[in-house]
């Protein structure tokens, strides 16, 4: 493993610092010891560690401020993004190596200063991980700027991955290079962890299958960020991700479902996103009274108005009488709408629909709502049947009479007198 990761830091500058004589300058009363250490020297480590938090402090806010300040009038956004993302690791940095050269300066024991030099050491692997950690994002950054530009969804759906993917790689060798350069002997580290491999694939067997699941995804393309899909068991929304484990879906609830890719490519998938058109079918209904002509006449000018919608699908429309229903004379519109997305479906349906009751209002013709007419007959067998005069309908319809306990019964006990009663008033 020391040929694969062999990169560590040292501080050659450590053993070139000639601390002679600072020990001899620091009056009685700070030689005092603690711990086989002097109170000069705590004083001084106490002194260093705030030097360097401060110096890192002033190193984040000057890049932050000034250095962004001039490179914003560069135009160059990824010149911008670098700068915001490195202020953190560029000022660690700089804190290492204010421990790694105070630290001979302070004249510790060597026990002492062995940990001060790993210290450092680690705080400058850290930094340096973290540098990368950093550049992967601005790199994201600059690849979705390119991507979104682009009428492909693809490389939108690509980037995400590729930046999880760097991070993980990024995240492991910084591990190991950590712990490197804490003299840690990684190779027989990693063997031993060889003894665990059988228990650990079986406990990320589901992890794998996923993985797999997610590269099949990108293969096959049974779907794209932004698809409008529908997967069973009754989850329908916008993919708005595709990771390496998980597929996230924005339901219409503005909820997030969380489906395993291993499930996803073993799930029917309905792509409603990948419509070219939306079908629009809908039944007019038309009151029985209504003329033949004017029914012919009404279907032509729907077929006239479906042609003149620019979002129409003009080479295929169906407006014909279809039936006689219950209440109404039945007709039929089937058309294809032509629309990018939901709102702009309804949007089209919407003047659509206006523009057919404005037709149907030139026209005359109306349209039918469920009816029902109700024949009533007297006990002599005699059928009664309501007329227009309004008395009629009061003395017929008015003694309608609810039951106690529930249901209701009409109360007409002599018709002739209820007629009677109608032509007195």
């Amino acid at each position: 493993m020391e040929s694969v990761v062999s990169v560590r830091f040292n501080f050659p500058i450590i053993a070139q610092v000639d601390p002679t004589g600072l020990r001899a300058v620091m009056p009685d009363w700070l030689r005092g010891d603690v711990f086989g250490i002097e109170a000069w020297q705590i004083l001084g480590l106490a002194i260093l560690i705030v030097f360097g938090i401060v110096l890192r402090r002033l190193i984040i806010y000057f890049i932050v401020t000034y250095v962004r300040r001039l490179t914003r009038k560069l135009e160059a956004a990824w010149v911008d993004s670098i700068v915001a993302h490195t202020g953190g690791p560029i000022g660690t940095l700089a804190m290492a190596g204010v421990v790694a050269v105070g630290a001979p300066l302070l004249q510790f024991p060597a026990g002492c200063d062995v940990v001060l030099t790993l210290a450092a050491r680690t705080i400058a692997a850290v930094a340096g991980v973290w540098l990368a950690y950093r550049m992967v994002d601005v790199v994201g950054d600059v690849l979705e700027r390119r991507a979104a530009k682009t009428e492909s969804k693809l490389d939108d759906q690509l980037v995400p991955l590729l930046r999880k993917s760097f991070k993980v790689f990024f995240v492991v060798i910084g591990a190991i290079f950590i712990l490197q350069n804490l003299d840690v002997d990684v190779g027989s580290l990693l063997a031993g962890l060889g003894l665990g491999g059988l228990a650990f694939a079986l406990a990320a067997k589901d992890t794998v299958a996923n993985f797999f699941g997610s590269i099949m995804i990108f293969i096959d393309k049974p779907f794209q960020i932004g698809d409008w899909i529908t997967m069973a068991p009754n989850i329908e929304g916008t993919v708005e991700e595709v990771g390496f484990r998980t597929s996230r879906i924005r339901t219409f609830y503005d909820s997030v479902v969380t489906v395993p890719n291993a499930n996803v490519t073993n799930t029917p998938i309905d792509n409603l996103g990948l419509r070219r058109y939306r079908r629009y079918k809908t039944t007019l209904g038309l009151t029985y009274d209504t003329a033949p002509d004017a029914v012919q006449h009404f279907c032509d000018g729907v077929r006239a108005i479906v042609g003149a919608l620019p979002a129409a699908r003009k080479d295929y429309c169906i407006v014909e009488f279809q039936n006689f229903g219950a209440s109404s004379l039945e007709v039929l519109l089937y058309c294809f709408l032509e629309t990018p997305d939901w709102a702009s479906e309804l949007r089209a349906r919407s003047e659509l629909n206006l523009a057919i009751m404005r037709l149907a209002s030139s026209l005359g013709v109306s349209f039918a709502f469920p009816t029902q007419t109700l024949h009533i007959a007297a006990q002599d067998g005699a059928a009664f049947l309501p007329t227009a005069a309004p008395a009629l309908r009061r003395s017929a319809f008015g003694n309608f009479q609810s039951r106690k306990g529930g249901g209701s019964r009409w109360r007409i006990p002599n018709v002739q007198a209820a007629e009677s009663q109608a032509q007195k008033d």
